[in-house]
């Protein structure tokens, strides 16, 4: 019989999934959930489908044009979940009114974006959040949980790029318009210097706040390097809270697996505050993104702290296949050679019993 290639064509984008890439994800997702939840997260499904508007003011336009919406039959305009962490937000906004505790949870599930091409292209994400009210070391409760769930999953040799889109909205407060501290954080983002010492000579800045951008927005360095950077008084005062973290993490043991990075910065406007990707040898995109963002709940009314990180499970399975044993199945395996029905009855007695069954006809 001749395969008709034209019905199992794809469109491109889409992700599907064979039968050993699906049994190493659910290995994966099974073993990061786990963790998660042995620090006691508990697990949140965010709908597929949402109304665009919700969340249009969060999008810039370049994320607005990437993300898949349609009208759907009453009119309205609704999106498909291109941002779990956005999603899980509004999802979670009347539960979090109504608790002054702290909530933390995970999720699991795949997200729809077009990137630099017209197609859409289909993401999985597995990742954690924390929300709650007068953070006090919850940043560094998220980031713990990322180094250690990246030992747990047998990774090595990865680099955690860390900076804080804070130290900027600090240095630029009461100083730079709204709209020229975002085209400062692009020039930034895209490590343009040449254009961002032009824009900041433009806006006629006091010349120590233009030392103090140039300065970190070029800097990328060790923790060693990082205790070196001298910044003006002003500039140092806006980066205390970061050199305390910094600090904290060196002292929590990590300060090896970091590199400060002043130009990981979000596309998204909601960021308040850390700022990170984790890399890995060999593999192009981040591992790991997160970062604090209380704005996101600002924005919808309510005064909460978020933060939280998300895995990449396209990257992390290219890392992963066939060099890790991510939880060998240890069932026994029964072979039944009976080609008749006593096979089968036999068969369902042993799957109920805990055993593995594979029949041979």
């Amino acid at each position: 019989m001749k395969i008709n290639k034209a019905l199992i064509h794809t469109p491109p984008g889409s992700k599907p999934l064979y039968m050993e890439e699906a049994k190493l994800r659910g290995l994966i997702r099974n073993k990061l959930t786990g963790f998660f939840e042995n620090w006691s997260f508990l697990p949140v499904e965010t709908p597929t489908i949402d109304y665009f508007d919700a969340y249009s003011k969060f999008l810039s336009d370049k994320q607005k044009k990437g993300s898949m919406r349609f009208v759907n039959r009453d009119g309205d305009i609704v999106i498909l979940r291109n941002d779990i962490t956005l999603f899980a937000a509004k999802s979670l906004i009347a539960r979090a009114s109504e608790s002054a505790g702290t909530m933390r949870y995970y999720y699991a599930d795949s997200i729809v974006r077009c990137q630099d091409n017209d197609a859409p292209t289909e993401y999985y994400q597995i990742g954690c959040e924390i929300v709650g009210e007068d953070f006090t070391l919850e940043e560094l409760e998220t980031l713990t949980i990322l180094f250690e769930s990246v030992k747990f999953m047998g990774l090595s040799g990865t680099v955690l790029h860390i900076g804080d889109i804070s130290f900027y909205q600090k240095l630029f407060n009461g100083v730079v318009a709204a709209d020229k501290v975002s085209a400062i954080l692009d020039l930034i983002r895209l490590r343009d210097l040449k254009n961002l010492n032009i824009l900041l000579k433009e806006l006629k800045l006091p010349a120590e706040t233009v030392a103090d951008c140039l300065s970190t927005a070029s800097f990328i360095g060790n923790k060693g390097d990082f205790k070196k950077l001298k910044l003006s008084d002003n500039g140092e005062r806006a980066l205390s809270d970061f050199r305390k973290l910094v600090a904290a993490l060196e002292t929590l043991g990590y300060g090896d697996e970091i590199v400060i990075d002043f130009s990981e910065l979000p596309e998204l406007d909601y960021y308040n505050g850390i700022i990170f990707h984790l890399y890995a040898e060999g593999i192009e995109m981040p591992l790991v993104s997160g970062g604090r963002y209380d704005l996101l709940f600002n924005e919808f009314g309510l005064n909460r702290n978020a933060v939280g990180f998300s895995f990449w499970l396209y990257p992390l399975e290219k890392l992963l296949m066939g060099k890790l044993n991510l939880g060998e199945d240890k069932s026994e395996l029964v072979k039944i050679t009976e080609s008749d029905l006593s096979g089968l009855k036999r068969g369902a007695e042993l799957a109920h019993s805990g055993k593995k069954v594979e029949i041979s006809y």
